[in-house]
């Protein structure tokens, strides 16, 4: 039982738990409980895309509160965090005013639009909008959204199991994950493995064994063993056998496997916000409270300045290389199993579950969003390439609960490692 948990301290992971342990997590945990980021809106009434579910659970740990009425009137304005090199520089062709005049009375500029006009520009920026959407979010206008106070709702043990949770998983993996294409995974005839796959086929994967690996954690750190009898209250507590049963040596290297993956992700998310860290540190996060904001800024500045230090991150620009048509081909065919994905989360018959599912979907989409938007990279007529998308206050709050969920699962990784050890040596 020690072997798998002295091998999680590797080098590279035992550098990673001192970084974030030290140093990331106690700025993150008290960044994610400031106003701006732990209010998050969400449509949990979006039926199952794939299946029929009335999304019903039987347990009292299901149920969420909307919380529309807490919010800080200043956040519930749509807002925007827009990249400078989105600006785009139009040329304009200046022409004596004369002259414009002159040849538009005999041929005058018609400006009116017909309805097919119209409609056919609403397309053209709905697909802008969307195509470099990596996850399935509503518009923040819809009706149907509303608030939630996450710090009131944590991710934890619910209950929800059995056959529905099943389902969830069985979609995710068997039916979204990708499918070896002689196209893009030569070696995979050679080698029918994961190894096999091409790097971006394997990244794909880890990405979601990384976030079922978090999901697993956060439910075996915050379990509930029910009340002596059926009287009283029940308790909270870390479900040391659920997390062997989960990592432990029966799985083999697949148990160690699982861990390294959420390493994975935690890096994937870091390299996210090293990315985006120039316009963090320009964004008022503005909430109506001048303390609170000043706050906030200090705590994110302070972050910042700690997550943009680390040597050791994800690199995406190893990924979809090579002949630009089948790099975007794969990017795409990338992104829609990903949406799909995210759909999913739909399906989850827990509220609580069900949240936690969209808001890490949601948060790993817009991951992705910043790493890939660009790749394959396009370069404008100056050399530098042009990132095509901008972030919304609710996609920083995914971005962030979601790194907080990695961040977290870290912390726990360590602190059950500590019980099994201690346990281990008391039995000597």
């Amino acid at each position: 039982m020690l072997l798998i948990f002295i091998l999680i301290s590797n080098c590279s992971s035992d550098s990673i738990d001192n970084f974030n342990n030290a140093k990331v997590f106690p700025l993150l945990s008290k960044l994610l409980q400031k106003d701006y980021f732990k209010f998050y809106k969400v449509n949990m009434l979006r039926p199952c895309p794939y299946w029929p579910d009335d999304h019903q659970c039987a347990s009292k740990e299901c149920g969420i509160q909307h919380c529309d009425d807490e919010v800080p009137l200043a956040l519930r304005k749509k807002s925007s965090i827009i990249p400078a090199s989105n600006e785009v520089e139009v040329e304009t062709v200046s022409r004596s005013g004369s002259d414009c005049e002159t040849s538009n009375q005999f041929d005058p500029l018609d400006t009116s639009l017909s309805e097919y006009d119209r409609a056919q520009l609403r397309d053209m920026d709905t697909f802008e909008d969307t195509s470099d959407r990596f996850c399935d979010v509503e518009d923040e206008d819809s009706a149907d959204m509303h608030y939630v106070n996450l710090s009131k709702n944590p991710e934890r043990y619910t209950g929800y199991k059995g056959n529905s949770a099943t389902k969830i998983w069985q979609a995710i993996y068997q039916e979204n994950c990708f499918k070896p294409d002689p196209k893009f995974d030569k070696n995979f005839l050679l080698h029918p493995t994961t190894g096999g796959l091409c790097l971006e086929k394997r990244v794909f994967y880890r990405l979601i064994s990384g976030l079922h690996t978090a999901i697993t954690i956060s439910i075996a750190s915050y379990n509930y063993k029910p009340p002596l009898a059926g009287f009283g209250e029940g308790t909270w507590y870390r479900n040391v056998e659920m997390f062997k049963g989960r990592f432990g040596p029966q799985w083999g290297q697949e148990g160690l496997e699982r861990l390294k993956n959420l390493y994975f992700v935690y890096l994937l998310e870091l390299r996210a916000l090293q990315k985006i860290a120039p316009y963090l540190k320009t964004e008022l996060f503005y909430t109506g409270s001048t303390e609170e904001d000043q706050e906030t800024r200090a705590i994110m500045n302070s972050l910042i300045q700690i997550a943009t230090n680390i040597p050791e991150s994800f690199d995406e620009n190893e990924m979809f290389k090579g002949v630009e048509a089948d790099a975007r081909l794969l990017r795409e065919e990338f992104r829609l199993h990903f949406m799909n994905i995210s759909r999913i989360m739909d399906c989850v018959g827990c509220d609580k579950c069900r949240l936690w599912g969209k808001l890490q979907t949601h948060g790993m989409g817009t991951a992705l969003k910043i790493l890939f938007s660009d790749l394959p990279r396009s370069i404008n007529g100056n050399g530098k390439s042009h990132i095509p998308f901008y972030l919304t206050r609710n996609d920083l709050v995914a971005l962030f609960q979601s790194f907080g969920r990695y961040a977290s699962s870290i912390v726990e990784i360590n602190e059950f490692r500590r019980i099994i050890q201690s346990s281990i040596k008391s039995e000597l």
